[in-house]
């Protein structure tokens, strides 16, 4: 037998104005025979227009159907707060709460029933679906709802909701998830929370959540708090995710600062590259210390291909190895895309992005023009750029690096699937094999004259801000010749020039 639920507070607060303000009886004063009457005409009125939760049979039915008038969800919540909550009510309210579809008032006098009677499926409910809400409306309430609610099971939800992208909020202002942690825990423990929900999530079933934790506490600039705990031997004992970003913060002095930059990581203390481990240990203790602790993950190969063949790199000046880029590639043919209506001033010149562009970034480009300057690589890459153009389901692409021997190599993987022409779906082959070399690339060749394509597109910058790789794009702007361009995540993008065939 469904339990009666009598109204409470935060549920009164959610009904209609005027209904509520019969609830409180502060409304009556000097006047009160006139404003309870007033109230309970208007009351009565509202009634008239909605039926009231009496014209309710089967709440569950009501409450389960989206896209309704908002007032016929307020009749059937009032029926089950004053019926009971059975089962198939309960289920319909998670829905509520979940999924889209339903005015945000409605979902508001939802979450509070549903709090009151099951406030464990309500933490269900939420911890499931609040990280890919798609309603964003609803999705900064439902945060205001948790912080002022106090729900303290629901943190990791936030976190993990906080961590995602999430298009359509206002970028100027604090994310509700944030704000509503800071509600729960306090302004002055956020870090301390993320840092303890990390530690105590376990490695197995919750290693996406303790990657958040990682990923915010990078945003929030504890990476300094983040050091010192990896140093301290009795933080991470046990821990194979710390145990192995420990290593590296000690040996080679670089910290991931995105979930697939931990996965990278990790990759990189595998015994399988413990060559290349090596290698970057010897390479990166070579850089200026202030250099070193501030590289990104991608940056590793990178200041191994530097050790291996430009040592001279490894401490020149940002300006210096500018310098040789913009000598090298002036001159060259250079293609840009029409990006018309893609953000503000979207370019791909060195010279416009000198001020985004960081030491790793031009030593990249200074080891990719290297490369590219070795025949033998040339002949490959025209080779394969012909094959691609003959092929119409799918793009090409692969791994560009250095060979045992110092030499440049592309690495040719086969796509995950062939979905289209003008996609590449990297295998995971790929990555196995990107995690110790410097570029990762693909084809624009469907024809000769590609320039309108040339660079990367929109999705190659998504993939980008996920990878946290360095990506070269290789586009037929002539039968003989192949522009290059260079880019990471955040939509930076140089274009290098284009290279010729060679001849023979």
């Amino acid at each position: 037998m469904p339990k009666l639920i009598p109204a409470s507070s935060t549920f009164r607060s959610s009904l209609p104005p005027l209904l509520g303000a019969l609830c409180d009886r502060s409304i009556v004063g000097t006047a009160g025979s006139t404003i309870c009457a007033f109230a309970l005409a208007s009351a009565v009125l509202l009634a008239g227009c909605r039926g009231g939760p009496e014209s309710v049979e089967n709440p569950a039915e009501v409450l389960s159907r989206t896209g309704q008038a908002r007032e016929r969800y307020f009749d059937a919540l009032e029926a089950a707060r004053m019926r009971g909550v059975d089962a198939p009510t309960k289920a319909a309210l998670r829905r509520m709460v979940a999924a889209d579809g339903y005015a945000i008032d409605a979902r508001v006098m939802a979450f509070d029933l549903l709090l009151d009677t099951d406030r464990a499926a309500l933490v269900e409910a939420l911890g499931n679906s609040l990280p890919r809400m798609g309603d964003v409306a609803w999705r900064e309430r439902a945060c205001e709802l948790i912080g002022e609610r106090k729900i303290e099971e629901l943190v990791p939800a936030l976190i993990r909701s906080w961590a995602n992208p999430a298009p359509g909020m206002d970028p100027t202002k604090p994310r509700p998830e944030r704000v509503a942690i800071a509600a729960i825990v306090g302004e002055d423990q956020i870090g301390a929370t993320l840092i303890r929900t990390m530690r105590e999530a376990s490695p197995t079933t919750q290693a996406n959540l303790r990657a958040r934790c990682w990923e915010l506490l990078m945003k929030l600039g504890d990476a300094p708090k983040l050091r010192a705990m990896l140093a301290n031997p009795d933080a991470t004992r046990g821990d194979g995710m710390l145990i192995d970003l420990a290593r590296v913060s000690s040996e080679l002095g670089v910290l991931p600062v995105t979930r697939e930059e931990i996965l990278w990581t990790r990759e990189l203390c595998e015994p399988s590259r413990a060559e290349f481990f090596a290698e970057a240990r010897e390479a990166l203790a070579k850089l200026p210390e202030e250099r070193r602790t501030s590289l990104e993950i991608r940056a590793i190969p990178v200041v191994v291909a530097c050790a291996k063949r430009r040592p001279d790199l490894l401490t020149a000046t940002d300006a210096v190895i500018f310098d040789e880029v913009a000598r090298r590639i002036a001159g060259r043919r250079k293609a840009s895309p029409d990006f018309t209506g893609y953000g503000n001033g979207f370019t791909e010149s060195l010279a416009q992005q000198r001020d985004v562009l960081v030491w790793s970034d031009l030593a990249a480009m200074a080891i990719a023009l290297d490369m590219l300057a070795e025949p033998a690589l040339c002949t490959h890459l025209f080779e394969q750029a012909d094959r691609d153009r003959e092929d119409r389901t799918t793009e090409y692409g692969g791994v560009l690096g250095l060979d045992d021997a110092g030499r440049a190599e592309l690495l040719e993987f086969p796509p995950r699937s062939k979905a289209s022409d003008v996609r590449f779906e990297s295998p995971q082959a790929l990555f196995d094999a990107l995690y110790t070399r410097q570029f990762h690339y693909h084809n624009h060749t469907q024809k000769y004259d590609n320039s309108d394509y040339a660079g990367p597109h929109l999705g190659d910058f998504t993939f980008a801000d996920s990878t946290r790789c360095n990506g070269l794009v290789f586009t037929f702007l002539s039968a003989d010749l192949l522009g290059v361009d260079f880019y990471r995540h955040g939509n930076v993008v140089v274009d290098l020039g284009a290279i010729e065939r060679p001849q023979g």
